[in-house]
C-alpha cells in the first residue's frame, strides 16, 4: 500500500481527491490531507510518502515550491499536480520540476483512474527495482549494512535489528500495518515478489513474541512467514535475511508450521537417519511409498526439523546415487538442490520421500504400452501450463508413467531434465514478455510461474547473464537502433 499525502487550500478539492483514492481499495493510503502547504511539507520531511497531490497555486507555498523544497531534501516522492488553470507554462513547470502528471479540476474519473493506474504501475517498478537492489546488496556480507539501513529508517536507529520474511495468500495485501510492534521499534519493508515481502525490523529489545502473534493473527492474510533471531548492531542483517527466508519455508516439512521462527539445522542427526533409509531401500524393507513417507514425516516431526534439514536429506540420498551411479542412473533426475530449487521441484515432504521411493527402489519400470505417447501429451500439457506450479512426480501420475522413467525420457527426448526443461520455458516466455510487451518486471516474474521476484532475478541471471532490468534496457536500445 503506497502512502499519500494531499494538499489543497481548497477543502472541497481535497474531499474529491480523497474520495478518487478511497476508490482505489487498497492500493493507496492517505497519511495526511490538509489545507497548509506548510504541514505537508512537515509531514513529507517525516514520513517520505510515496506520492503527493497537490494544488499548483496556493497562499504562502505554490505547489511547484513545495516540489522545489521536497526534492532539495533528497526525498523521492512522486507528484501529481492537480489544478485549476490549464495554461501551458503552468503544466509545463510543473513537468519540469518532475511532475508525474497534470490534472485539471474538476477531476474527471475516468482520465483521474488511468492516471492512478499509470501512478501505481510506476510506483510497483521503482519499488520493484530499489528494493531488490537493497536487498541483493545486504545479502553481501563485509558491507556497510548500517548505513545502508539508515537511508530506509525514518528515525534515529535502536540497537537491534531482527528480520521477517512473509509470503502472502495474494498480491493485494497492506504490508504496512501487518506487524504491531512495540513503542520502541520501526521497520522498513522489501516488496520481492508479488505476494513476498521482506520486513526489517530496528528495535530496542527482541520483537519474536510480538511478531509471531501479529503473524498468527493476520492468517486469512498470510500464507507463510519466518522470523530470523534478532542481534545488537547490523552485521549480522546479511545471515538473518537468509534465514528467515528458509524459515518462511518450514511448512515444506509441516503445513501446520505457516509461522516459523529459525532454528539451526540439525545435520548430524540427519545424516544417520539418511544412511539408515538408503540401507532399508536397497533391503527393499518398505512395502510401498506411503510406509517411506510415514517413516520420514514422522521422524522430521519428532525431532522438529525444517526444510533446511529436508534439504540436507535430499543431497545426502544425492550423494549415494551419484557415488554409485552408472550410466543409466545418470538419466535420473539427481541433482543437489539448495532449499530455493527444493521448492520449485517438490511440494512438500512427502511428495520429496514419495519421490526417493521410486527412484532408489528401483522397481520394474513400466515402459511398455503407450508409455511414450503419454510422455507426449505430458510434455504438451507442461509447455501449456509452465506458468503453474507443476512437479514430475504429480505429473507422473497425472500420465500413468512411473517417475523413474518420467526423468529418463525428459532426459532422452529433451536433453534437459524435468527441472532444466521448466526454467528453460520459463525463460524464454520470461524474455519474450521483458521485449515485447509493458508489463512490471514483478508482473512477468508472476506470469512465468514465480512468486519470488528474487529467486526470479537469480535464475535469469544465471541463465541468461544478466538481470531482467538489464536485459529489457538492452533489448530497448537494440530495437532503437534497428
Amino acid at each position: 500500500m503506497y502512502r499519500v499525502v494531499i494538499v489543497d487550500d481548497e477543502p472541497w478539492a481535497l474531499i474529491g481527491i480523497r474520495k478518487l483514492i478511497e476508490r482505489n481499495g487498497n492500493r493507496f493510503k492517505i497519511i495526511c490531507e490538509t489545507t497548509e502547504p506548510a504541514k505537508a511539507l512537515e509531514v513529507i520531511s517525516e514520513e517520505h510518502p510515496d506520492v503527493v497531490f497537490t494544488d499548483i497555486r496556493m497562499p504562502d507555498m505554490t505547489g511547484i515550491e513545495l516540489m522545489q523544497r521536497t526534492r532539495a531534501q533528497g526525498i523521492d516522492t512522486d507528484f501529481i499536480v492537480i489544478s485549476g488553470f490549464a495554461e501551458f507554462s503552468y503544466v509545463q513547470h510543473a513537468l519540469q520540476e518532475g511532475a508525474m502528471d497534470y490534472q485539471l479540476k474538476p477531476l474527471d474519473m475516468e482520465k483521474a483512474e488511468d492516471m492512478l493506474d499509470k501512478l501505481y504501475r510506476k510506483l510497483e517498478n521503482k519499488r520493484s527495482t530499489n528494493d531488490l537492489s537493497l536487498y541483493m546488496t545486504l545479502l553481501e556480507e563485509f558491507k556497510d549494512n548500517h548505513s545502508l539501513l539508515n537511508t530506509r529508517l525514518r528515525h534515529k536507529p535502536y540497537k537491534k535489528y531482527q528480520i521477517v520474511t512473509v509470503y502472502f495468500n495474494n498480491a493485494e495485501y497492506d504490508d504496512v500495518v501487518l506487524l504491531e510492534l512495540g513503542s520502541r521499534a520501526q521497520l522498513t519493508t522489501l516488496k520481492l515478489g508479488p505476494r513476498k515481502t521482506v520486513f526489517i525490523i530496528n528495535s530496542d529489545e527482541d520483537q519474536s513474541e510480538l511478531i509471531y502473534r501479529s503473524l498468527i493473527s493476520k492468517e486469512h492474510v498470510v500464507d507463510r512467514a519466518g522470523i530470523s533471531l534478532s542481534s545488537d548492531g547490523a552485521d549480522h542483517v546479511s545471515m538473518f535475511l537468509k534465514t528467515s527466508d528458509i524459515a518462511s519455508n518450514d511448512c515444506f516439512v509441516d503445513r501446520s508450521k505457516r509461522v516459523s521462527l529459525y532454528k539451526k539445522s540439525k545435520k548430524s542427526v540427519v545424516k544417520q537417519f539418511a544412511e539408515g533409509i538408503i540401507e532399508a531401500l536397497e533391503r527393499v524393507q518398505y512395502k510401498n511409498m506411503k510406509e517411506l513417507s510415514t517413516v520420514i514425516t514422522a521422524f522430521f516431526s519428532e525431532h522438529h526439523l525444517g526444510i533446511e534439514d529436508a534439504v540436507f536429506l535430499w543431497n545426502e540420498f544425492v550423494m549415494h546415487t551419484l557415488k554409485d551411479s552408472d550410466s543409466s542412473s545418470q538419466l535420473l533426475d539427481f541433482e543437489y538442490l539448495d532449499y530455493s530449487e527444493m521448492k520449485e521441484k517438490f511440494m512438500n515432504l512427502e511428495s520429496l520421500s514419495e519421490y526417493v521411493y521410486e527412484l532408489l527402489s528401483d522397481p520394474e519400470r513400466d515402459q511398455q504400452g503407450d508409455a511414450n505417447n503419454k510422455f507426449k501429451e505430458l510434455l504438451h500439457y507442461t509447455n501449456k501450463h509452465f506458468h503453474e506450479e507443476l512437479f514430475l512426480k504429480d505429473l507422473s501420475t497425472k500420465f500413468f508413467i512411473n517417475v523413474s522413467y518420467c526423468c529418463e525420457l525428459f532426459k532422452k527426448v529433451t536433453g534437459m531434465t524435468f527441472s532444466q526443461y521448466m526454467t528453460d520455458l520459463r525463460m524464454k516466455k520470461a524474455s519474450e514478455l521483458l521485449q515485447n510487451s509493458n508489463l512490471s518486471i514483478a508482473d512477468v516474474c508472476k506470469s512465468v510461474g514465480y512468486s519470488d521476484y528474487f529467486y526470479f532475478n537469480k535464475v535469469f541471471k544465471r541463465n541468461l547473464g544478466c538481470t531482467p532490468s538489464k536485459y529489457r534496457k538492452t533489448s530497448g536500445d537494440l530495437n532503437a537502433l534497428n
